[in-house]
């Protein structure tokens, strides 16, 4: 097996599957089976999860026609990290932009679509924001998106450049809608978020990581219900539009923010192990920590918050919870969440309470699932299995 555990070789795959080397290669064309050549050799390694759902019974590829697509070349969540087409999400939140993020993941350069011209800005646009301006942003963005669309004389271009074009307005307005503006970015969206909150080079930095790491999560809730709609033809207004729905969702993985943020100011009024100890022993749940799909802890949590320690050191808020991160280990195993995290950064950038450069990111995963979703074609609507009362037969 080779070092990371991902892939198996010939021998290990056909023995796992209980059959012949012929037969496993026979495999990779007709089950879907992903493989790769082993670099200085003329052996190829198998990719595990393949292999694994193979052994169970499970479908590897290919779907029935109109089906909701399941399967996607976007995002591949590993122990590791998740992994942007190949691509390693924490490797590129190194170094690369979001724009640069979204080329890879829209399949489309960076440059083609985030030109230097900001979008249009609508005639009425600075009266639509005084009437939603006590509003929290996801709202704004949902009362300002039909209006967005509306005046984008590209928006139902649905092509695949076309779509990639629209989503770099998107994200470009929502970055505007976060940050209460009533224009637009024509540049770097993390530039320009830096200029606007006064923000140094190694702030910069730090919004930069986030961007990139926040991008996609794979099939989480709200991509799926992104997905739902792309398939019927909705330009990605509409279709960033349903992941902001989701989002508000009591049970949504991001809808958990508020109680986040309240268990966060309760970290910095007050002694955190007091604070964690009355919870634990009251068997009240702690918002933010732990993770089904990283038992050991995420690793863009882990990654963030490395960032912010090297950014603002011995700033008291951040010292808060890196005791709680440590009582809680101790005390439960578990450790934060990326959606924590992510709150804590946009705390110590000054952010307002009700914004977050999370669903900045977010928004350039919700348009590359649309896309993806959308040149797979329409799903069929599917037959349901009733389960209420049958009708009452009539006496003749």
């Amino acid at each position: 097996m080779t070092d990371d555990g991902a892939f198996l070789n010939a021998s290990e795959a056909a023995a796992l599957l209980g059959v012949s080397k012929n037969t496993l290669y026979v495999y990779v064309g007709r089950k879907g089976l992903r493989s790769q050549a082993v670099p200085g050799s003329r052996e190829r390694q198998y990719w595990k999860a393949d292999i694994l759902r193979l052994k169970h019974g499970e479908r590897t590829a290919g779907r029935s026609p109109g089906e909701l697509k399941r399967e996607s070349a976007l995002t591949l969540i590993t122990d590791q990290g998740p992994y942007y087409r190949g691509q390693s999400a924490l490797e590129l939140s190194e170094t690369k932009s979001l724009e640069e993020v979204a080329g890879l993941l829209w399949d489309c350069p960076a440059d083609q679509v985030f030109k230097g011209e900001a979008p249009r800005t609508p005639a009425a646009f600075s009266q639509w924001t005084r009437l939603l301006e006590k509003e929290r942003s996801v709202d704004r963005a949902l009362g300002l998106f039909p209006q967005l669309e509306q005046a984008d004389l590209r928006a139902h271009d649905l092509s695949h450049l076309g779509m990639s074009r629209t989503g770099a307005d998107v994200v470009r307005w929502m970055t505007a809608i976060i940050l209460r503006q009533a224009k637009a970015p024509c540049r770097s969206i993390h530039d320009h978020i830096a200029q606007s909150l006064k923000l140094d080079e190694g702030k910069a930095s730090l919004v930069r990581r986030q961007l990139v790491l926040a991008a996609d999560h794979g099939f989480e809730p709200a991509a799926y219900a992104v997905r739902a709609v792309a398939s019927t033809g909705v330009s990605p207004w509409r279709a960033v539009m349903t992941g902001l729905l989701v989002v508000l969702g009591r049970r949504s993985g991001n809808g958990r923010f508020e109680s986040m943020r309240t268990f966060l100011l309760e970290l910095h009024q007050g002694d955190p192990q007091r604070s964690l100890v009355r919870r634990l022993r009251d068997g009240e749940p702690v918002p933010g920590f732990g993770s089904r799909l990283y038992p050991q802890g995420d690793p863009r949590a882990k990654a963030l918050l490395a960032h912010c320690v090297e950014i603002f050191g011995d700033d008291p808020r951040l010292q808060q919870v890196i005791a709680a991160q440590a009582i809680m280990l101790d005390a439960t195993g578990l450790h934060p969440d990326f959606a924590f995290v992510s709150l804590l950064v946009g705390e110590l950038l000054g952010l307002s309470a009700d914004a977050s450069f999370f669903l900045i990111g977010r928004t350039v995963g919700w348009v590359a699932h649309a896309m993806e979703q959308y040149a797979a074609g329409e799903f069929e609507h599917l037959e349901g299995r009733y389960l209420g009362p049958l009708p009452t037969s009539k006496s003749t």
